[in-house]
């Protein structure tokens, strides 16, 4: 059941109904909420509801058993829960990924006796759940939990249907905090919610799904194509990708705040970053922080005697983390190893901790209109290793971009009006990149007809534009 479907709409307005209207107590509403949230992990993957809930249940005694053991207790019942979690996810996620290259490095020392793949279905959502249970362990053994949840409040930390597919990685404190109390309607947080809502059906229906219908068919026969094209592809599918996974967090924080649950946001505007740090405290805000917290930040402390060398080592480490927690194939391995290996200019300039402050005028200044466009081609480029299907593919895409047809006209036709809807949004998100989302306060302080009309008119569009429903990039990590 997609977040962008009729389906959907129909199980959330029972919901909002029996949540605000039938629920007098918030253990009520956190049991009705659990109880949909499972519902709705069924529709994507019934065979796998069983797992979540064991996993949940182990996690839970583990997490008591943490806050009650003192010394080396408390670190083994730490290590055994961080590994009970992990094995899961290296089993379902990463075992070929391991068998196939083992079975490679056999074929190179010339042994034919070979180790057999597994037919092995991926949990949706493992990814999210998996660390938002180490999140939840670890917080305890750091003492950032004062208390432990009820079963149920925990239960539903875990399963939470509107990020329990693509996220945000949520950290247990805030999180719970939203379960303490009984949620009372609220019209000001109905209104924001639906504003927001719109505007990630808008990303994602009118601009992602559209930019899909190009660059499906422009990947498909990538090898004909000059290296203009090429280039034009790798832009539209970095747009597209931030377009389909913002869109749908844009969806998830939206729905959450109808039912008075705040969420932690996960984009903060990225294609405006004006470098390769800046990019990465605005894009998938919720998993690069939890793997600065809980890999980064240790390794950084473990590292300090080594001093610059030592920071980029910590730095290497943990994007090859954010790579690897993507996907068990080796592109996106070295989508992170490339990543972190950005990052060595500016350390060695010493200006990793400075923050670029945003003019937030209509006109960028001209430190933005330097930064912006050289921080957007480079991770247009660097986007490439997501859409690829191996690294051939991935070498041969980069081949034919850097090279003399790259100067040709682009042997790949492109519709205008996609280029103007993306103009739309890019345009929208500019003007409004100091407020949480595009229209959040767009015209608020204009005429009624004029802001209303506006909403009319991206309804408009979204039903306009509309495909059959896709799903979404993000949901297969």
């Amino acid at each position: 059941m997609l977040l962008n479907s009729y389906s959907f709409i129909l199980f959330f307005i029972i919901l909002f109904f029996a949540y605000f209207l039938l629920c007098k107590t918030s253990k009520a509403q956190n049991i009705l909420l659990l109880i949909a949230s499972y519902i709705f992990y069924c529709t994507w993957s019934f065979e796998f509801i069983a797992l979540i809930i064991f996993s949940t249940g182990v996690t839970y005694f583990v997490g008591n058993k943490i806050k009650e053991a003192a010394g080396n207790a408390k670190r083994n019942w730490m290590r055994f829960g961080v590994f009970f979690v992990l094995i899961q996810l290296l089993y379902f996620k990463y075992f070929n990924f391991f068998i196939e290259n083992f079975n490679d490095l056999l074929h190179v020392f010339g042994m034919q006796d070979q180790l057999n793949v597994l037919k092995l279905i991926l949990p949706i959502g493992i990814s999210f759940y998996s660390f938002r249970m180490i999140g939840y362990l670890l917080d305890i053994r750091n003492n950032k939990l004062k208390e432990i949840p009820s079963f149920i409040n925990y239960a539903v930390f875990i399963a939470f249907f509107p990020c329990i597919i693509a996220g945000p990685i949520d950290r247990a404190g805030a999180f719970l905090k939203n379960l303490e109390i009984k949620r009372a309607f609220s019209q000001s947080q109905f209104s924001d919610g639906l504003k927001q809502i719109l505007w990630g059906l808008f990303k994602k229906l009118v601009v992602a799904d559209n930019i899909a219908t190009i660059t499906g068919p422009l990947f498909e026969t990538y090898h004909t194509l000059n290296g203009s094209a090429l280039f034009v592809g790798a832009v539209l599918y970095f747009i597209q990708l931030y377009a389909d996974f913002s869109g749908y967090t844009d969806m998830a924080i939206g729905i959450s705040k109808i039912l008075g649950i705040k969420i932690q946001p996960n984009f903060n505007y990225p294609l405006f970053a004006q470098n390769v740090a800046d990019y990465w405290r605005r894009w998938h805000i919720s998993l690069t922080g939890w793997l600065t917290e809980y890999v980064f930040t240790p390794l950084s402390i473990n590292f300090r005697d080594y001093g610059k060398y030592g920071l980029i080592s910590a730095i290497i480490i943990n994007f090859l983390a954010v790579g690897f927690w993507h996907g068990a194939e080796w592109h996106y391995v070295v989508h992170g190893l490339v990543s972190g290996i950005m990052f060595i200019p500016i350390i060695w300039r010493g200006k990793m901790s400075k923050k670029i402050k945003s003019e937030h005028t209509i006109i960028p200044s001209l430190s933005e209109m330097k930064n912006i466009p050289i921080t957007f081609v480079l991770f247009s480029l660097l986007t490439v290793l997501f859409f690829v299907t191996d690294m051939e593919m991935a070498v041969n895409y980069y081949k034919g971009i850097f090279s003399l047809s790259f100067f040709q006209i682009p042997n790949f036709p492109i519709q205008k009006e996609i280029v103007l809807l993306i103009l739309l949004m890019m345009i929208l998100e500019w003007l409004q990149r100091d407020k949480e989302f595009a229209i959040k306060e767009l015209f608020a302080k204009r005429s009624i007809i004029l802001r209303w009309g506006f909403y009319y008119v991206l309804i408009f569009l979204v039903f306009l534009f509309y495909i059959a429903p896709k799903g979404f990039i993000y949901a297969q990590f």
